[in-house]
């Protein structure tokens, strides 16, 4: 049993380590799709959790996926500005 508990956390903290040395983010979770007041379009919000801290990223929706995106992407980078 303790050995099992000291993997799972040094697995756990391998990934952290990976997340903070990379430059993606890993989802969080994501909001409902609603219209934007800057866009007036529908728009998904994703939050990514980067190794040390959240950003947000905003997707155009589109149900079908074909414009936009039907959900958030699993991996994301953060803009750059």
């Amino acid at each position: 049993m303790k050995r099992a508990l000291n993997t799972t956390f040094a697995i756990l903290v391998l990934a952290w380590l990976a997340l903070t040395a990379s430059t993606y983010g890993v989802l969080v979770w994501q909001s409902k799709a609603f219209i934007s007041p800057t866009h007036a379009r529908p728009v998904v919000m994703c939050t990514y959790f980067e190794g040390t801290k959240l950003f947000e990223r905003g997707y155009i929706y589109s149900p079908d996926g074909r414009v936009g995106h039907s959900r958030c992407p699993v991996f994301s980078k953060p803009l750059a500005f």
